[in-house]
């Protein structure tokens, strides 16, 4: 074969395997950490088995994949969001940083100077290093290679060290629980007004965060010209992902997702947190409910954990080599440089499946996808969060049109009539009924917000819609009544109380999840009785990430021949098609030959 073509094979490989971003992200003590760390050496082990990939192929694939990532590893450069936030901290003076401590702490400034005044000197010098970083001209008006060296020299050499000594302080003056909240104060407030003590709102600073790594991404493209890997450590804001989303095709949300009871134990373990330290920190990272502002500055876990792109599940079951944990980091970095190698697991086609699904559904709070399958991976439902059959959804429905008096078919009798629900109706929906600030966007409304508003409660009786799960177990019973007993539920979030009964009394054995953090449904109905339904943290790829990671450039028949150096013309098969004839005729003869010997000595 013709050189060139080989090494246009190289090439096309090279070209999408020079250039990746992991943006990484998870609750606090579920792993992102430790992964960026793996990520990051120059060798992570490459563990010959993995507990987590049980089937025998499955087994295989990873034996494929780990034998193509130890000839092509190359040590990701980790960047940090804790060192961008202390960059931004660093740009107070320290008396203005010791009143922001005071503040977010709620204590006596006096206090917190004195606690932390033997650090002025080594503070006031990481002060310094960032104003002059800061105060250097645009690239235009200085060498950019000075520019781009000296970038490097901050944020790779010079804040991460900063960036310790910092923690200690905080940690052996204040504590570790003082610690995050200040930092999680100065990061809220950073994507409020792009400092880290002022809160003022204003709505060209969302992104500085991310504006600054992507800066950091180029600069490390420039320095690694033989190809750049970068994994972020950590977002934590849905909008920040989305930024990288739509800039780079190269980059890949991975959400780590650790069992809640022993992220605990490592919090309280190894962070030494307390058991409030530990409440507080999860009201923050996964609040129940954002409005407003805090949309946009918060804090959004369970957000970023639905849009991830790949979700890798850390068990502990190593706590000191991390077997499992670098066994699916490595899966998923071989297919990122080379697509294709392996097919997706049973786990992943069926909630990929799940994860397309969801989009049918019509709740303008969430949507949620379901899959019924049997023991073998055979579908036998599928299922969205939506209103029944024949009624319209939520978000086809018009609150200004619902205002105008609605019409039957769409809206219900108690919708257009009762004079409590019309009132809580035109009060919430009234200023805005002209469409001002929509933008031509529909006015769809939630009922049940409504209907709870009217009775002061907090009541999901009143949701118009069925749940993904009891849907699919309701067009199982609706279109032939399949036996679902020793089945699998695959579900993008993870089953509430209700759905968790009906799984059980259909036999259910195995609930694969997406939502790491389910409510009381584990603990109270599915870990109770004889027959309890295995839950399964999901692990995989999903949605884009699923087509690109396993959809190949080309057959692979083509590219081991292109890799081989051998190709097989239209005159070969013809060629080697006739010899296949003739060895065939030949075997014939010889058969008929020796039958003709035995047939003449009888007594053979």
């Amino acid at each position: 074969m013709d050189d060139k073509v080989g090494d246009a094979l190289k090439r096309l490989y090279q070209e999408s395997g020079n250039f990746v971003v992991l943006g990484l992200t998870g609750r606090t003590g579920s792993g992102c950490s430790t992964t960026a760390n793996i990520l990051s050496s120059e060798a992570p082990g490459f563990p010959e088995t993995s507990g987590i990939y049980r089937s025998s192929n499955d087994s295989i694939k990873y034996n494929i994949l780990r034998r193509y990532i130890q000839a092509h590893w190359r040590p990701f450069v980790p960047i940090r969001v804790r060192s961008i936030i202390t960059k931004i901290i660093l740009e107070l003076d320290f008396d203005r940083f010791c009143s922001f401590v005071a503040e977010t702490l709620n204590k006596d400034n006096d206090d917190i100077l004195d606690r932390l005044s033997s650090h002025r000197e080594s503070y006031a010098k990481a002060h310094g290093c960032i104003a002059d970083y800061n105060s250097m001209p645009d690239a235009n008006e200085v060498d950019r290679e000075v520019k781009i060296k000296r970038a490097w020299e901050v944020h790779f050499e010079e804040l991460p060290g900063f960036c310790s000594a910092l923690k200690t302080l905080l940690q052996d003056k204040l504590g570790p629980g003082d610690y995050t909240r200040i930092y999680q104060k100065a990061g809220d407030n950073i994507r409020a007004s792009g400092c880290a003590r002022q809160e003022d709102f204003d709505a060209n600073k969302i992104f500085k965060i991310p504006i600054i790594i992507n800066k950091l991404i180029k600069v490390v493209r420039r320095r690694c010209s033989g190809g750049a890997f970068v994994v972020i450590d950590a977002i934590r804001n849905p909008f920040e992902a989305v930024y990288f989303q739509q800039r780079y095709s190269a980059f890949y949300l991975v959400s780590i997702n650790a069992p809640n009871p022993e992220r605990l134990n490592h919090l309280r373990r190894t962070h030494k947190f307390s058991e409030d330290q530990i409440a507080d920190l999860d009201k923050k990272e996964y609040p129940k409910k954002l409005e407003g502002k805090q949309v946009y500055v918060s804090q959004n876990i369970q957000k970023c954990i639905e849009i991830a792109d790949i979700h890798i599940n850390n068990p502990d079951r190593h706590p000191y080599d991390n077997q499992d944990l670098i066994s699916q980091l490595l899966w998923y970095v071989s297919l990122m440089l080379h697509p294709g190698l392996v097919t997706p697991t049973a786990n992943e086609r069926c909630m990929q499946l799940a994860y397309s699904v969801k989009l049918n559904s019509g709740c303008i709070s969430r949507q949620v996808g379901a899959v019924v399958a049997d023991r073998d991976y055979s579908v036998k439902a599928v299922g969205w969060n939506n209103t029944p059959e024949g009624q319209t959804p939520c978000i086809l429905r018009n609150a200004k049109k619902l205002l105008d008096g609605g019409e039957d078919g769409i809206y219900s009798r108690y919708e257009m009539s009762d004079p409590k629900f019309r009132k809580v109706l035109e009060d919430t929906y009234g200023p805005v009924k002209d469409g001002q600030g929509l933008e031509g966007i529909n006015m769809s409304f939630c009922f049940k917000d409504l209907q709870n508003e009217v009775e002061g409660e907090k009541n999901q009786v009143h949701t118009r819609s069925l749940h993904a799960e009891e849907n699919a177990f309701l067009q199982i019973a609706k279109y032939g009544g399949q036996p679902v007993i020793g089945g699998i539920l695959f579900s993008t979030a993870s089953p509430c109380e209700l759905c968790s009964k009906k799984a059980y009394q259909l036999g259910v054995r195995t609930i694969v999840y997406l939502d790491p953090y389910p409510g009381i449904s584990r603990d109270h109905i599915l870990d109770v009785g004889e027959a309890r339904p295995e839950m399964v943290l999901f692990s995989g790829a999903l949605g884009r990430a699923y087509h690109r990671l396993y959809q190949p450039f080309m057959p692979l028949k083509e590219e081991l021949q292109m890799a081989a150096g051998y190709t097989i013309t239209g005159g070969e098969k013809r060629n080697r098609r006739e010899l296949r004839v003739r060895n065939l005729e030949e075997e014939v003869a010889r058969l008929k030959a020796e039958n003709s010997r035995l047939k003449e000595k009888p007594g053979q």
